[in-house]
């Protein structure tokens, strides 16, 4: 953990040093908070404080008002703290049921940690988001649903597909006070900035907001959409995109049918690590930077093996390999290039996990040696 911090904090200063341009993703956080201030919209381009358009909502834009009061040095140093901290007391906590706990916590952290350091690189908030997935899958197990869903619509207000997670309230008791507790937290965060802008203005940049979603369509495509154009020459085309959505959405919905292991400590922590590999693997819309969010899956999947197999190390190690190290100094930038880049390297490991698992997944028995396990 200690590893963690100083080098993610060794990447703000760095981005620091390096000048503008390299910490304009933080800007793109922080400064929207000034048009909010005025009443103005804060979609749209605004060179005067960043470059790049804003993609997310006007909740995150009020929740990092904060930082816009800050010096920007001071601001880019901790908010890679923040996102570092929220990281790993997500691993910390998701973690804390194991049979030895500490040990896996520094498995999966190793694992996790190239990763989670090209996010902390580009001052994204994908290591936010990751760990406070897992503390909302924490606390929801725990039957603490208000905490849970609070975390959950967080992950929601700033990338969509964040509060999807909450999907696995269906696993855990208390359901009908965790609808209730998302639909309140859903009200509180929406309305949040009416403190700083009428109700209408801020129908209007939700509208606007939804409309950005819509429009950004196509991103690098590090996923199979990448993969499928790149080695099978499948056309850019909405239409493709939504087959594969659609038989990735439906092959990752299929296990919920096994009803009977739904209680099933281990059949739970595998549908949970398959989650995070899919919401990456097939988005269209997925860079490197979020594949801390794949990786996170990589590694709690690895902790669930009590016996790894020859094949469940070798899948490890080409994710360590080709997911995790392809974008570092590692390798020479014309194999980066020519090879990676093109063929979407970086995504074919996280697939070749994500298909291991879904193997795992149906031949689990109806009853395993390893059941439901709270330790308070």
């Amino acid at each position: 953990m200690g590893l963690y911090i100083f080098l993610f904090c060794l990447a703000a200063v760095q981005n620091l040093l390096l000048g503008f341009g390299n910490y304009n993703n933080y800007l793109m956080f922080a400064k929207p908070f000034h048009n909010l201030l005025l009443n103005k919209s804060i979609y749209g381009l605004h060179p005067e404080l960043y470059f790049d358009d804003y993609k997310y909502s006007p909740t995150f834009a009020w929740l990092m008002g904060p930082f816009y009061y800050m010096p920007v040095w001071f601001g880019v140093i901790l908010w890679n703290l923040l996102n570092t901290f929220v990281l790993l007391a997500g691993v910390w906590f998701y973690l804390s049921d194991e049979k030895d706990a500490d040990q896996q916590r520094r498995k999966a952290l190793l694992i996790i940690i190239l990763e989670a350091l090209i996010t902390a690189q580009n001052l994204q908030s994908n290591n936010l988001i990751v760990g406070a997935i897992l503390l909302g899958l924490y606390h929801l197990r725990n039957e603490r649903v208000w905490q849970a869903a609070s975390f959950f619509m967080l992950c929601g207000f700033i990338k969509f597909y964040g509060a999807a997670a909450a999907g696995f309230f269906l696993f855990y008791p208390k359901k009908p006070q965790f609808i209730l507790a998302m639909i309140t937290w859903t009200v509180l965060f929406a309305f949040a900035p009416l403190t700083l802008i009428p109700f209408n203005n801020l129908m209007a940049e939700y509208k606007e907001w939804f409309r950005v979603v819509v429009d950004s369509k196509l991103g690098l495509q590090v996923s199979v959409m990448g993969i499928a154009e790149a080695w099978f020459g499948m056309t850019k085309t909405d239409a493709n995109y939504r087959i594969i959505e659609t038989i990735g959405a439906t092959l990752f919905l299929l296990p919920f049918l096994r009803f009977t292991l739904w209680k099933d400590w281990l059949f739970q922590r595998r549908m949970i690590a398959y989650f995070l590999l899919f919401m990456i693997v097939f988005n269209k819309m997925a860079e490197s930077p979020t594949y801390v969010m794949a990786v996170t899956g990589v590694a709690l999947w690895w902790v669930t093996l009590d016996s790894p197999t020859a094949l469940d190390r070798i899948l490890l190690a080409l994710v360590i390999v080709f997911t995790s190290l392809s974008p570092t100094d590692i390798f020479p930038p014309a194999v980066q290039k020519y090879f990676f880049q093109p063929y979407n390297i970086k995504a074919v490991p996280c697939l070749l996990v994500w298909a291991r698992i879904q193997y795992q997944i149906w031949m689990q028995p109806k009853t395993t040696s390893i059941q439901l396990q709270h330790i308070s």
